[in-house]
């Protein structure tokens, strides 16, 4: 059970980190390629999980920093197509 718990809070450290710096990215810099930043963060997410957690999991760690940093640059482009919407109505 404590195995579980501990892996979970990494994975929360994992992809909130993840998740900010995919916002900071996508908001600030907006030439960057979606692609470059989802495996930019891929990349972080492999490296913690070889740091902190074993490595036999770096491919979920991959799948789930991936997916969290697709989503958060999704957010960011979504409030982008908002805003232009609204200052054309």
């Amino acid at each position: 059970m404590e195995f579980v718990l501990i892996f979970s809070v990494h994975f929360i450290i994992m992809g909130s980190a993840v998740m900010l710096l995919s916002i900071i990215i996508s908001f600030f810099a907006k030439r960057v390629p979606v692609m470059v930043t989802i495996l930019f963060c891929i990349i972080i997410g492999v490296l913690y999980t070889n740091k902190f957690l074993t490595s036999d999991i770096a491919w979920f760690a991959a799948v789930f920093s991936g997916a969290v940093s697709a989503l958060a640059i999704m957010l960011v482009k979504v409030g982008f197509y908002a805003g232009k919407k609204a200052e054309k109505i």
